[in-house]
């Protein structure tokens, strides 16, 4: 595909920088009962230390770090006549106090517990008059154990942004994390600047409609033309199920873990990858879900997102774009489930690939404010669906990580439920395992944690199919040989 004329979206004052179409689109999308701030968890473990992390602590020494995230000191802007795409400016009356409270489990608190504060938080909206971002230090984990939950919007950082910034913020064993203090330089923007740098923008994006539109219709046409085009989704074809139910404002919260050497395993014995093996162990969690509540087990589809760059250090922005791949719960064998999942994976991710991300982007800086509309639109009324569940598979580090003596055992991500597809698992492999953040909505997904049980299960279940698979085969392999004797 031709390569995809880029809007200049970063237009800039000399104090100011545009947002961009896709972090827009995810600020845009939030209502009163559509919260879209993720929540990532870091399990700490003090022991070494011998005492607590205390508040004060946090306090006195984020200051000194938070230069190496720009947003985490920027606050939203909106130019007069341009509410779509607002400015970020800096937070001249920055204070880190603002963004910090602590809560408590009756100790010793296992995950249950902490699921249940997270529960509640993921509906805590942030403040659209600070920087978009809030931190929870939680006390009373069995072993005395902490936990420091963090709250961003998504229209500061994606999964990979995410990441990397917990990548940044903490180092290997016996290792410090570079201090960056933040900028405490006064910059005062200019309410007209901003207006006069919007309406430049506008200009250039009906200059640059017709290349937009012509980007479109070269990518249906490499969709069109994309090898194993039946292993792809169509958009709005997937008939609903319970995980899309009507739902409301509250979420809940789940978490777990898998050994990623199981998962690892099941993709080499089936040709697939770790993420197709993943998504076919989902399948078979579905499955079973699905079969507990009484309903047919019929092909359920996922969305996922595709990096741009998995090897880009950035730490704020979206650059991701969506693919769509068939689950096949349908299917009763698990061996044959994941061989079938993990190829519809492949394919749609090769095709993601060919038809490129600059497009989303583009798109996105166009339509910014249509997607609250679209689902509004199809949240409760719409028969046909965009997809049953929505998942997400990063590759994190081998090993825990440290932040000065302190150990960070566990590392969880959740992103968002948005109807009508209100169910989303987030995995991100960490020192060895696959760290699981499981958040719905009631509704669609009643018991999150028995949910997560179903996905340990089916790995399990299909490590056992494949052993006796094994098994089988060199028995009919001695049974040859015998008769050929």
């Amino acid at each position: 595909m031709h390569s995809v004329r880029q809007i200049d979206r970063s237009s800039r004052t000399p104090d100011a920088e545009r947002m961009s179409g896709p972090d827009a689109l995810m600020l845009n999308m939030e209502s009163a009962s559509n919260p879209m701030h993720t929540l990532k968890v870091a399990v700490l473990d003090t022991a070494r230390r011998g005492r607590p992390l205390s508040l004060t602590e946090i306090a006195g020494v984020l200051p000194d770090h938070l230069g190496m995230f720009p947003r985490a000191t920027q606050r939203l802007a909106w130019a007069r006549g341009h509410g779509a795409r607002p400015f970020w400016v800096r937070d001249n009356d920055f204070d880190v106090w603002q963004h910090l409270d602590e809560r408590w489990v009756a100790a010793p608190g296992g995950r249950a517990e902490l699921d249940e504060i997270l529960s509640e938080l993921a509906v805590r909206q942030l403040d659209r008059s600070r920087p978009l971002w809030g931190l929870t230090l939680v006390h009373g984990l069995a072993g005395g154990r902490q936990a420091v939950v963090v709250r961003v919007h998504h229209a500061v950082a994606d999964g990979l942004a995410a990441l990397n910034t917990f990548m940044a913020a903490t180092a290997g064993p016996d290792e410090r994390v570079g201090q960056a203090p933040v900028d405490r330089t006064r910059v005062d923007h200019d309410d007209d600047e901003l207006t006069r740098a919007a309406r430049s923008e506008s200009r250039r994006m009906i200059r640059d409609l017709p290349s937009a539109a012509s980007a479109l219709v070269r990518a249906f046409s490499a969709k069109r033309k994309a090898g194993n085009a039946d292993l792809i989704p169509k958009p709005l074809t997937v008939r609903r199920t319970s995980f899309n139910a009507r739902s409301g404002a509250d979420r809940i919260c789940a978490s777990g873990d898998i050994p990623l050497a199981a998962v690892q395993r099941l993709a080499l014995a089936t040709g697939t990858t770790v993420n197709g093996a993943l998504h076919g162990v989902i399948a078979g969690a579905i499955r079973a879900e699905l079969i507990a509540r009484g309903e047919e087990p019929g092909v359920a589809v996922s969305i996922f997102g595709v990096c741009k760059d998995l090897a880009s250090t950035r730490v704020q922005g979206n650059e991701i774009a969506t693919a769509m791949a068939y689950l096949r719960s349908d299917l009763a064998d698990p061996v044959e489930r994941i061989a079938a999942t993990g190829a519809s994976c492949a394919a749609t991710v090769h095709c993601r690939r060919a038809v490129g991300f600059e497009l989303t982007d583009v798109l996105a800086t166009y339509t910014g404010r249509l997607g609250p509309i679209f689902r509004g639109l199809a949240a409760n009324r719409a028969p046909l669906v965009m997809n049953n569940i929505t998942t997400a598979n990063m590759p994190g580090p081998r090993t825990t990580r440290w932040v000065g003596d302190i150990e960070v055992v566990d590392w969880i991500s959740f992103a968002l439920a948005i109807a009508p597809a209100d169910v989303n698992l987030t995995t991100y492999s960490y020192a060895g395992k696959l760290s699981m953040g499981l958040i719905a909505t009631p509704e669609s997904m009643p018991d999150p944690a028995r949910f997560l049980r179903r996905v340990a299960d089916a790995a399990v279940e299909a490590a056992d199919a494949l052993e006796r698979q094994t098994v089988g085969e060199n028995e009919s392999d001695d049974a040859m040989a015998q008769e050929a004797s």
